[in-house]
C-alpha cells in the first residue's frame, strides 16, 4: 500500500495554521493512514509550537518539525519535499498555512497519484486552479474536456502534490541551478521578476527547460486566502476559487501524450497549433499578448499590432479566447502573422478597449460606481 503524507507549512500565523489543521481533520481518508508532518520555520513564537504539538491528528501519526533557526521560505519549502524521503513517503499534499483544502483533496490525491506516479512528464499534481493569468493580470479560463484534468507548464504553490520519483529529479536538477536565477527562454518575465525568496521560480524553470507539466483540476481541491504575511502586505480574497467537494468522486484522468489540453507557461493553449495546420516548432501562441516577442518562431498569433504580414484575423468573441480559433469567430482581435515578411498595418482605432472589454466585463459597470463613489468624496470635501 502507498505511504501519503501531508505536510502543513507554517511560520508566524497562528490562526491560519489553526484553521488548516481544522480543515485537514475533516478530510476523508478513505481508510488510509496518513502522516501529518507540521513544518514550522522559526518565528520566535511558542505559542505556535505549543498549538501544533497540542493539536490531535485523527488519521494516523503526527510529526512536528521545528527548526532553531529561521530558514526563509525557498529553503524551508525545499525541505519539505525531502520529507518524502526522510520518511519513506510515496507521494506527499503540501499546504502553507494561508491554503484551505476541500474534505474531498485526499480522493483526488489517492486516483491522481495512482494513475502519474511512474510518469516522469508530469512534475507535479496541483490541488489548485487558476482562474487568473498571473504573468499578464487576466482572467484565466481552460478550454473544457470530457476529462477532469488538463495540463499547464507551470508548477504549484497553493496546494499542490509532490510524488518521490519527480521530486528527486527536480532536486537534482535544483542543485546544479539554485546559484542564481536567469530568464531562461519561455520563462515568463513576471516570474523572473520573483523575489530571491522565491522557490516556485525554481520548480517553473525546471518544467520548462525539461519539458515537464503540472495536472491541474478543472474543480479546485483548495482556496487561497493570501493573508498578511512574510510575503503579503496585505489580505484579499482575489484568488479563492469554488471547491469540489464531493468525497466520493471518480476521477477521469489522462496521460500528457493523449492530453486534448496543454498550456504552455504564458497559459496559452498549445494545442492551437493543430487547428492552423502549423507545427508548434513554427508557431509562437500569444493571445494574451504577455510574450516578449515571437520566440524566433515565423509565426505569431497574438493580440498585439506588430509590422509583419497578416495570414487572418480572428474576433476575441468567445470563452476561452482559443476557442475563437477553434470556431474561427470572425474579427480582427488576433491576428497570425507571418514573421518572415515585414509589411506596415494600420493601427486599428479602439482594438486596446474590445480587448479590454473582452477580459473585463463588468468594467462598465465599475467604473460608474468609481466615479459615483469619487464624486461623492469630492463633494463631502468642498461642501
Amino acid at each position: 500500500m502507498r505511504r501519503y503524507g501531508i505536510i502543513a507549512v507554517g511560520y508566524n500565523r497562528l490562526e491560519s495554521l489553526k484553521r488548516l489543521l481544522t480543515a485537514l481533520n475533516q478530510i476523508d481518508d478513505q481508510g488510509y493512514t496518513i502522516l501529518l508532518i507540521i513544518s514550522l520555520d522559526f518565528a520566535g513564537m511558542p505559542e505556535i509550537v505549543e498549538m501544533a504539538e497540542k493539536f490531535h491528528w485523527i488519521h494516523g501519526k503526527k510529526e512536528v518539525k521545528l527548526y532553531q533557526e529561521k530558514q526563509g521560505l525557498r529553503k524551508h519549502i525545499l525541505q519539505c519535499g525531502d520529507y518524502l524521503e526522510e520518511y519513506s513517503l510515496d507521494a506527499v499534499a503540501v499546504f502553507e498555512d494561508d491554503i484551505v483544502p476541500s474534505p474531498a483533496f485526499f480522493n483526488y490525491m489517492r486516483q491522481a497519484v495512482e494513475y502519474y506516479e511512474d510518469n516522469m512528464q508530469i512534475a507535479g499534481i496541483s490541488l489548485y486552479t487558476h482562474l487568473w493569468n498571473v504573468n499578464c493580470e487576466r482572467p484565466f479560463v481552460p478550454l473544457i474536456s470530457r476529462f477532469d484534468v488538463f495540463f499547464l507548464q507551470f508548477a504549484q504553490s497553493w496546494g499542490q502534490i509532490w510524488m518521490k520519483k519527480q521530486w528527486t529529479d527536480f532536486k537534482l536538477w535544483y542543485q546544479q541551478n539554485s546559484e542564481s536565477f536567469f530568464q531562461a527562454e519561455g520563462v515568463p518575465t513576471h516570474v523572473c521578476q520573483w523575489k530571491d525568496s522565491s522557490w516556485l521560480k525554481y520548480h517553473i524553470r525546471y518544467c520548462i527547460e525539461r519539458n515537464k507539466y503540472f495536472v491541474y483540476p478543472y474543480e479546485a481541491l483548495c482556496t487561497n486566502f493570501t493573508e498578511i504575511g512574510e510575503h503579503n502586505e496585505y489580505s484579499t480574497a482575489f484568488f479563492q476559487v469554488p471547491l469540489q467537494m464531493d468525497e466520493k468522486k471518480q476521477y477521469l484522468f489522462v496521460g500528457l501524450s493523449e492530453a486534448p489540453v496543454i498550456y504552455d507557461s504564458f497559459f496559452e493553449n498549445e494545442k492551437i497549433a493543430q487547428n492552423l495546420q502549423i507545427s508548434k516548432q513554427e508557431l509562437c501562441i500569444d493571445i494574451y499578448g504577455s510574450k516578449v516577442a515571437h520566440e524566433g518562431k515565423r509565426y505569431w498569433l497574438t493580440t498585439k499590432e506588430v509590422g509583419y504580414q497578416i495570414l487572418r484575423t480572428y474576433g476575441l468573441k468567445v470563452k476561452p479566447q482559443e476557442l475563437n480559433i477553434m470556431l474561427e469567430i470572425n474579427g480582427t482581435e488576433i491576428k497570425l502573422y507571418d514573421t518572415e515578411t515585414e509589411q506596415k498595418n494600420l493601427k486599428e482605432k479602439y482594438l486596446f478597449y474590445r480587448c479590454y472589454d473582452y477580459y473585463f466585463k463588468l468594467s462598465h459597470c465599475a467604473w460608474k460606481d468609481l466615479l459615483k463613489w469619487l464624486k461623492e468624496k469630492i463633494r463631502d470635501r468642498f461642501v
